[in-house]
């Protein structure tokens, strides 16, 4: 019995594509479609020690299952800098306008009345007692 060297051959159970041979037996290491994962069913006892088959080994070695992605950082492109000029700009706008409006409105409050008071006040109508 030749002895192979531990890496990722063509699995034996024809379920993946390949599997991984640890140099004395088959792994629950699998790879189809270029990504590894491992196998939740147990290979066939009596052939997880029967080694590959010499050159069945994989051209190019299959990837470990991907690590979860990291959480997703919200950054603020180049377009939305645009917008951002623009309502900077609003809002200058607007604050330009309320003062205007607020000082144009204060003239209204001076201490100076444009109305008069009546040349003559009349005296209080008499009243007869019954």
């Amino acid at each position: 019995m030749s002895q192979q060297t531990a890496g990722w051959y063509s699995d034996p159970s024809k379920v993946y594509m390949y599997r991984y041979w640890n140099g004395t037996q088959w792994s629950d290491q699998v790879s189809s479609g270029g990504t590894a994962s491992a196998d939740p069913n147990p290979m066939d006892p009596t052939a997880v020690t029967v080694p590959p088959a010499p050159g069945s080994e994989a051209k190019t070695p299959p990837q470990p299952a991907a690590a979860p992605a990291p959480a997703v950082q919200v950054t603020q492109s180049s377009g939305s800098s645009f917008g951002m000029i623009i309502g900077v700009l609003l809002a200058v706008v607007a604050i330009i306008v309320v003062v205007v409006l607020l000082v144009n409105n204060s003239g209204g409050d001076s201490t100076t009345s444009t109305t008069g008071a009546p040349a003559t006040t009349e005296a209080p109508a008499t009243t007869v007692a019954p």
